[in-house]
């Protein structure tokens, strides 16, 4: 019988899985930590912030996937110890995921409340106000968090999740500390915590971005000014995300 080597070990895979599982639940707690927020604003605003969230998790979900399928094909590329590819392919995910991501911001702020009202139907008026605020203000941080995602897959391809595990964590101290800001000490409301979303967001963004850009990294991305579209490495993503 032929014995099969590991490349990795159990203690090595509890390094990665384990902070990849809180990361996932911190990213999906920005949202949480707004609807109990504004709870003491009243049942309207924490009705609109529930049924827009439900939209943004699906959405954040949605780039996380694209994240992480697109990152596999890089992570191949180191493992074919093609540093150079591997940087090139890094460079277009961060290009799909922001231009997609971009689009899909577009959407939403344009057709903001005939979204709404295509997927919730009838609601009150105060609640679809309030939502329709929520909605096109955290619409804004979709190419963030998308560029996020991104970046955190890519770190997860080389091994290390605790990085995205610790950017999610300050995601969420930034979040709370401006929603209390702006909810309770400028009195802003939905507006307010939506505003605190988006920060916490684009702040985490820059910071992932900037990380990635270290030589220190198994794979950096060298710069963010030289970036071309490249159809060889966009169809390999595209055709990995189809297949899985």
């Amino acid at each position: 019988m032929v014995e099969v080597k590991r490349r990795f070990s159990n203690k090595n895979l509890k390094k990665l899985i384990i902070p990849l599982i809180i990361e996932q639940l911190l990213a999906v707690t920005v949202g949480f930590a707004d609807t109990i927020m504004v709870s003491n604003i009243g049942e309207t605003a924490v009705s609109a912030v529930s049924l827009v969230d439900t939209i943004n998790i699906l959405l954040i979900n949605i780039f996380a996937a694209l994240g992480t399928g697109g990152a596999v094909v890089t992570a191949q590329f180191i493992g074919q110890d093609s540093r150079k590819k591997a940087r090139e392919s890094a460079k277009q995910l961060i290009l799909i995921t922001g231009l997609l991501s971009f689009f899909i911001m577009i959407a939403c702020l344009i057709l903001n409340k005939p979204l709404l009202n295509l997927i919730f139907g009838t609601i009150d008026t105060d609640v679809m106000s309030k939502a329709q605020t929520y909605f096109y203000v955290t619409a804004i941080s979709y190419p963030f968090i998308a560029l996020y995602n991104s970046g955190a897959g890519l770190f997860r391809a080389i091994g290390n999740s605790k990085i995205s595990m610790i950017n999610a964590a300050i995601m969420n101290v930034i979040n709370i500390i401006l929603n209390a800001v702006f909810i309770f000490g400028c009195g802003l409301g939905v507006f307010g915590a939506a505003i605190a979303t988006l920060i916490a967001r684009i702040v985490t963004s820059i910071i992932i971005l900037i990380m990635l850009k270290s030589k220190k990294n198994l794979m950096y991305i060298d710069n963010y000014h030289s970036f071309k579209w490249n159809g060889f490495y966009i169809k390999d993503k595209l055709q990995y995300q189809v297949q899985h």
